[in-house]
């Protein structure tokens, strides 16, 4: 069609590489939202791409640093669902004390182990929140892409 302008692929982020790039504990590494192609690029010590460092650099506006969540935030996350959606006094009173001291998100998933269904219950909890973090992220960088939210789609 002469006179129209060719259309531009709409980006498309898969939701769980945002999910990896929003959970990484790795600190030497760093995610970023490519707002062209809705691509997550991951710069570090183990990158596949040496120049993707470099093109991040050069286009800050394209690519967006993705912010790791706080283990405060996923703290929270866990004495919510405990208190909140724990029916079982006695495992709501294990994950509880899981939460106390050091290493609380170990504890807390072997915490689970003994009831299966609560720990299915929990994964799927967890990814809930996780999304709606995902969705705030989006929502408060007002991005530049034109495409379905990366959650629309099953990944």
């Amino acid at each position: 069609m002469r006179g129209h302008a060719p259309r531009r692929r709409r980006p498309h982020a898969r939701l769980g590489l945002l999910r990896i790039a929003f959970e990484c504990a790795d600190l030497e590494s760093r995610s970023y939202y490519d707002t062209v192609t809705g691509e997550v690029c991951v710069t570090g010590p183990f990158e596949d791409d040496p120049g993707e460092r470099e093109r991040i650099d050069a286009d800050p506006q394209r690519y967006l640093e993705i912010d790791r969540l706080p283990s405060h935030e996923q703290y929270q996350w866990m004495a919510r669902f405990a208190t909140e959606e724990v029916g079982d006094v006695r495992l709501r009173e294990r994950l509880l004390r899981a939460l106390e001291g050091r290493g609380p998100f170990r504890r807390f998933k072997d915490a689970l182990l003994s009831a299966p269904q609560e720990r299915e219950r929990w994964f799927a909890y967890h990814a809930r929140a996780l999304r709606r973090a995902i969705e705030q992220w989006f929502a408060t960088r007002d991005l530049p892409v034109r495409a379905a939210p990366p959650w629309a789609r099953r990944d």
